[in-house]
């Protein structure tokens, strides 16, 4: 019987079929891999969601028990996208992976999470300064990592049940609401701030 792969072309076509046999289905299962996924569910049971204090805020997030600085509250889950594909009027809920989790994204660039995004969609903005004062008003900080889930949120000082969870988006989001007079006024009376000659703000 003669043998097989003994001459050094079999022998690199053989490596070759090999190659592709382990690489292509691994390669097809990472590029076609489940799109859409959920933050940990286990949080859940530290946050409730309802109506928001904030007008127009549509519903937020409430610690549902007491919550210690640096707790983890919710994880972001969503839908892998393109960011570029989605109007800019539709990009309100685009979340931004950091740099290190450009491979693991690829082809995609953005975490959608107006659908599946669970309970870390739910909080709301508040601003940290408010006419050059500190509000205090922000009691979470969105962090990012370099796996699923992406971005998650800490508490930056203890929570009571009952009390809104707000965060800061950012420096690049687009606070376009922050102009609504219902928006500015709620924020200037919780800082008991006169805005009627001046109302400045930063994230």
């Amino acid at each position: 019987m003669p043998r097989l792969f003994t001459t050094g072309k079999q022998r690199v076509l053989l490596a070759v079929a090999l190659t592709v046999a382990v690489v292509v289905p691994a390669t097809c299962a990472w590029l076609f891999r489940t799109r859409v996924f959920h933050g940990d569910p286990s949080l859940d049971a530290k946050t409730t969601v309802a109506p928001s204090r904030i007008p127009g805020a549509g519903n937020g997030l409430f610690a549902a028990v007491p919550i210690k600085k640096g707790e983890l509250i919710a994880e972001m889950g969503g839908k892998l996208v393109f960011h570029d594909r989605f109007p800019k009027a539709e990009r309100g809920y685009l979340f931004a992976a950091p740099p290190c989790a450009k491979w693991d994204l690829w082809p995609y660039d953005a975490l959608d999470g107006r659908v599946h995004g669970g309970r870390a969609s739910k909080i709301n903005f508040a601003p940290r300064t408010l006419n050059g004062r500190e509000t205090g008003f922000q009691n979470a900080r969105g962090f990012t990592m370099c796996r699923r889930p992406y971005v998650a949120f800490q508490a930056t000082r203890d929570l009571a049940p009952g009390e809104e969870i707000l965060t800061s988006y950012g420096p690049m989001y687009d606070y376009d609401f922050m102009d609504f007079p219902a928006v500015r006024d709620h924020f200037c009376h919780l800082l008991g701030e006169d805005c009627s000659t001046r109302y400045t703000w930063e994230p």
